[in-house]
């Protein structure tokens, strides 16, 4: 061990000198060999350092094998550059957590504590994998979707993924109920479940991090923050073969680690410059949840080659309100396996997912200074038990796509997950918008066209089914090339419509 001095810029003009004590992990056996197991090495100088007061836990360059690692309050991991710390493959070595086991950090009931530096985690994911098989969808949903078994077919190989898992660790790094958490700089790499879940915390600060997993890999979210507030996220790039960023409000979520069933609101998050790839959505909101959810701001993100963009999803007794996306690009695709999505670049739902809980409800949602090109629609539905509130979008261009898999793929809506037969995937004629079951919506300074489809499928600008509010002005839009007699916008049971083109 030894002391460092280093320096922090307060205010304007003041700065002071502040001490902290070094730890590092070869003082306490750490062997960065990849081979020799390290956990108990690294979690000495982990209590060490908290024993002492707190300070910084530093990781030399060097690869070290690891299983569980507990951080603890007052202590700033530093992975230097070179440093990399390796997930086990011993499934043993994860300590488990309600019902799971989990990975390679879990951290609990602890405050001010941080990764930081230059080094890299790496999960071993693909070592948790099937190499040789990819999923396909089958079974029910098959019934209600225009290709039956053709759906997503893979004419050779293992096309899109996903591949199939072993047993594996659950959450890769868990931050649960802490405060004042800071992730920076570092690398994480081929997670083999969610890449971080951050769950019922409060005020925490993510920038910089790049998150690489491997796009044939299923359930590997790169950053889960859930039932958290005061949260800011910036300058990230995230890879990954699930959802890229997650802002949800689960309480609980099928026996995964790092969840106290706390029943409190999520709020204050805000999500900047950042650029996602994902084989599900670039961004989710919502899923299963619990707590309410609120206050979120977007600003300034890239999603590209993702199968679906944005997606706000209510299932549960959870509410979302209050989102706000600005100078958002969007690029979605159709890929084949069993992915969720299905090319939508916006995908706003409520309905069912729990059998007897009440739904929750989506309102005050805003998009400006959007720009979406995908391969089906933007879709927009709610059950009757709710209702779609206030949504607007502001300067934004839409383009609906013809996609390499539009005979196989195309022609389908994606609702999963949900409990209502016939509305998980389903067959459906597809506009550039299609919207049901909504109070006011609000289309103003934009475009609305299509880029070189022909199936008989592609059909209308704007389609609303059941639509109370819907205000469009300033738009320009394309009739479909597919189907030149229909006019731009179509209304069904549609009431208090104004400012048609």
């Amino acid at each position: 061990m030894k002391i460092i001095a280093w320096f922090s810029l307060f205010f304007v003009c003041f700065s002071a000198k502040i001490y902290a004590v070094e730890y590092n992990i070869k003082d306490f056996g750490a062997i960065g060999n990849g081979i020799d197991l390290t956990t108990i090495h690294i979690q000495k100088a982990i209590d060490k350092c908290f024993a002492d007061g707190g300070g910084i836990v530093l990781v030399p360059g060097g690869e070290y094998l690891t299983g569980t690692l507990n951080l603890r309050s007052g202590i700033e991991l530093r992975l230097e550059p070179g440093a990399v710390l390796k997930a086990t493959t011993d499934l043993t070595k994860y300590q488990v957590h309600n019902e799971q086991p989990a990975g390679m950090f879990y951290t609990e009931d602890a405050h001010d504590v941080a990764i930081t530096g230059k080094g890299k985690i790496w999960g071993q994911g693909l070592e948790f994998m099937y190499r040789d098989s990819a999923k396909v969808i089958r079974g029910e949903v098959n019934k209600f979707i225009r290709q039956k078994y053709d759906f997503r077919k893979v004419e050779k190989g293992l096309g899109d993924g996903p591949l199939m898992p072993k047993d594996r660790y659950h959450q890769m790094i868990i931050f649960s109920n802490c405060t004042n958490v800071t992730l920076k700089d570092f690398e994480v790499i081929d997670a083999p479940y969610w890449t971080f879940l951050i769950v019922h915390c409060d005020r925490v600060w993510v920038s910089g991090l790049s998150i690489n997993n491997n796009l044939m890999i299923p359930n590997n979210d790169g950053l889960d923050i859930v039932s958290s507030s005061n949260v800011n996220v910036s300058d990230c790039i995230i890879t990954c073969g699930d959802d890229a960023i997650v802002l949800a409000g689960y309480a609980h979520h099928f026996g995964d680690p790092g969840f106290k069933d706390i029943i409190k609101p999520s709020k204050n998050i805000n999500v900047t410059n950042c650029i996602l790839q994902s084989r599900s959505s670039g961004i989710r909101v919502g899923g299963w949840d619990q707590n309410h959810m609120s206050d979120y701001n977007f600003s300034n993100i890239t999603i590209f080659d993702s199968n679906c963009g944005i997606n706000i999803t209510v299932r549960d007794s959870g509410s979302v309100q209050n989102v706000n996306f600005s100078n958002i690009r969007i690029e979605t695709r159709m890929h084949t396996g069993d992915w969720w999505g299905n090319g939508e670049p916006i995908k706003i739902s409520a309905l069912r997912g729990v059998p007897h809980n009440k739904i929750g409800v989506i309102k005050n949602i805003s998009f400006s200074n959007v720009t979406c090109r995908g391969e089906n629609a933007i879709l927009m539905y709610a059950s009757e038990e709710t209702k779609l509130r206030n949504i607007y979008f502001t300067n934004f261009n839409f383009i609906l796509r013809k996609s390499v898999l539009e005979k196989v793929s195309g022609g389908n809506f994606d609702l999963r997950p949900n409990t209502v037969a016939g509305k998980e995937i389903y067959k459906s004629d597809v506009p550039v918008v299609y919207i049901e079951n909504a109070e006011n919506i609000f289309f103003n300074q934009g475009s609305i066209g299509w880029d070189g489809v022909k199936e008989a499928h592609y059909t209308y600008a704007i389609e609303a089914v059941k639509v109370n509010g819907l205000k469009i002005s300033n738009i320009t839009a394309a009739q479909s090339p597919s189907n030149p007699h229909l006019k731009a916008v179509s209304l069904k049971d549609c009431s208090d419509v104004s400012g048609l083109f």
